[in-house]
This record gives structure tokens, C-alpha cells and sequence, in this order.
């Protein structure tokens, strides 16, 4: 029987994802915060794998725990199951290491594939996942990441001087990317780029 601990700050998600998954052959380990999930991960043998949100309380951060368990250690293989589909999460998941990734809008059976795969020595993305993975790679490549740092740089409201100063470039540099992302995302000024890059994702809201 493989043991699964679910990491999620919901206490309905983790009750519900409990009764499912021990439907399913598998014994759960739950953990409602970072805390508790450590103390898990030190204290209790035989974990086989690992089911985590991305956003925990206390604004604690999924990927942040995963890393920190791996320095101690404790490497399993890992399924982040998160609501946050954001195109500017989507690098941040796929260069985790991360066993599976499915959507929180997914259909449940899609969770549970997934944990079935990887129990199986196997990787799942869900579609809707990989989907949204696609849009970030294609969105993404419209702007290079020297011209999205001085995009998500005007987005905190830095002036072209601090920007070139940060960045080690000319003021002239600096508009010439500004250009940039008014053709690329086809925008008239800067503040409606802004707005347009975090409606889709490309920059995170602040």
C-alpha cells in the first residue's frame, strides 16, 4: 500500500481528498500547513509520495516547501494540485522537478490518474495543465526575458533611471524595450500593457 501525504491548508479539500484516495488503496498522511508537513516528512517512515497545494496559509509557498524538504532529504516524488494556473506560475512548476501537475478545475479523475501514474514510477500533466503550459510558452516567447524583467520593473512603478541602474543598462535601452512591449502586446501606453500582462498572466499582480 503506498503512502500519500496531502498537503493542503483547506480542511474540506483535505477531508475530501482523503475519503477518495483511501477509496483507492492508498493509507494519507494529512497536513494542513508547513509546519505540520515537515514534522510529517521527519517523523513519519514510509512516505512514498507527496500531494501539495501551491499556496498554503500564512503565505506559505507550495514549491518553497517541496525545496526545502528536498534539502533535508526527504525527495519523493511530488504532485502539486493547485487552482493557480497563472501563466507566470507556469515556469516556476515545470522547472520544479515535479512528478505530476493537475488543476484544481480538473476533473477529479484527473487527480487521481495522475497519483495512480506516479505511484506507477511514472509523470502526469493533466491537459488542462499542459494546455496552459502551451499559451505560456507561446505568450511568453513574445517578449524576450530582459524585456519582461523591465515589464514586471514598470509594473512596481521603478522609473527608467532606477531600471537601467538595476538592469546595467543606458535610459536609451530602456526605451527601446518599452517600445518593445507597446508593439508586442499592442498597447497604446504602458499602464494598459501592465494591465493586459497580468490579465493574462505574463506578470504576476503586486
Amino acid at each position: 500500500m503506498k503512502t500519500i501525504l496531502v498537503i493542503d491548508d483547506h480542511p474540506i479539500v483535505l477531508a475530501g481528498m482523503e475519503r477518495l484516495l483511501s477509496s483507492r488503496g492508498f493509507k494519507v498522511i494529512t497536513a494542513g500547513c508547513q509546519n505540520t508537513a515537515l514534522m510529517a516528512a521527519t517523523h513519519i517512515d514510509g512516505i512514498d509520495m507527496i500531494v501539495c497545494d501551491l499556496q498554503l496559509g500564512n503565505g506559505a509557498d507550495g514549491l518553497d516547501l517541496i525545496l526545502e524538504m528536498r534539502r533535508s532529504g526527504f525527495e519523493k516524488p511530488t504532485i502539486v494540485y493547485t487552482m493557480h494556473d497563472e501563466l507566470w506560475n507556469i515556469p516556476r512548476l515545470t522547472g520544479a522537478g515535479l512528478a505530476g501537475i493537475v488543476l484544481k478545475g480538473d476533473d477529479i479523475n484527473e487527480l487521481t490518474l495522475a497519483i495512480e501514474t506516479v505511484a506507477s514510477g511514472g509523470t502526469y500533466y493533466s491537459p488542462a495543465f499542459s494546455s496552459r503550459r502551451t499559451e505560456a510558452e507561446q505568450i511568453r516567447g513574445i517578449l524576450s526575458e530582459r524585456t519582461l524583467d523591465v515589464l514586471n520593473r514598470i509594473a512596481h512603478g521603478e522609473s527608467n533611471h532606477t531600471i537601467a541602474a538595476a538592469m546595467f543598462i543606458t535610459e536609451k535601452a530602456v526605451d527601446y524595450h518599452r517600445s518593445l512591449i507597446l508593439k508586442k502586446l499592442d498597447c497604446r501606453n504602458m499602464a494598459d500593457a501592465v494591465r493586459r500582462a497580468i490579465d493574462t498572466g505574463i506578470i504576476r499582480s503586486h
